[in-house]
């Protein structure tokens, strides 16, 4: 049987798929901004019942890096007024409560949500562990598909080419991937590159093809 969700119940299932999320900034004022997305629309009572029954049903769990998982309604409620951490202030990381699908919420969510893994397309920044001007920033990119990361990143070179460094350009395979922190694939294909210098940038080919985010969205039904 096809799993029912409320809307609050789904949202705070969906927006932990690719990454864990601070329970405390849950409530902020820019969340739409931060995530880039409509809100839960919860209020804050509605919202610490929510995140405890999904707990209960084992559907997420919730910790910091230093204590236990919480499990409790007071726990949650907590969780919720922790400081929230910026760049630049006093507050320690490692304490912040975050919440994340367990396996049974992953697999909860798959069942609604329909995504097609070999078509989900991951990307990162691998920053210098001494940052220096001159020191390059690592970008890459993975995908199950080899024809759509190949598409994609064709796109991205031309949409983006302040960002392409073709010298530096290397294909390779992974195997297995973890997409996420609580799924796996048996592998991605993965592409990796520098940003490019000015000569490059000028000098860049362009074709008309559909922007990278136009890729990125083909992997799932509902977000």
């Amino acid at each position: 049987m096809e799993p029912r969700f409320t809307r609050g119940e789904y949202w705070l299932l969906d927006t932990v798929v690719e990454f864990r999320f601070p329970i405390s900034s849950l409530m902020a004022d820019n969340l739409e901004e931060n995530l880039n997305k409509k809100g839960h629309g919860l209020t804050r009572d509605t919202l610490i019942e929510t995140l405890h029954r999904l707990i209960a049903w084992g559907l997420i769990s919730a910790k910091s890096e230093v204590d236990a998982p919480i499990s409790t309604h007071p726990q949650v409620e907590r969780a919720l007024d922790e400081p929230r951490w910026r760049i630049g202030s006093s507050v320690d990381r490692r304490t912040i409560t975050r919440y994340e699908l367990t396996q049974e919420g992953g697999a909860h969510w798959e069942a609604f949500a329909a995504p097609d893994w070999q078509r989900y397309i991951y990307t990162s920044l691998h920053l210098p562990d001494d940052p220096d001007p001159s020191d390059p920033v690592i970008r890459e990119v993975m995908c199950a598909d080899k024809g759509l990361l190949e598409r994609y990143f064709n796109s991205k070179c031309f949409y983006d080419a302040d960002d392409v460094s073709l010298a530096t350009v290397e294909w390779d395979y992974i195997a297995p991937w973890d997409v996420t922190y609580w799924k796996q694939l048996e592998g991605a294909h993965r592409v990796r590159f520098h940003s490019p210098d000015r000569t490059e940038i000028q000098n860049a080919q362009r074709y008309p093809l559909p922007k990278p985010e136009w890729y990125r969205s083909l992997w799932c039904v509902w977000r």
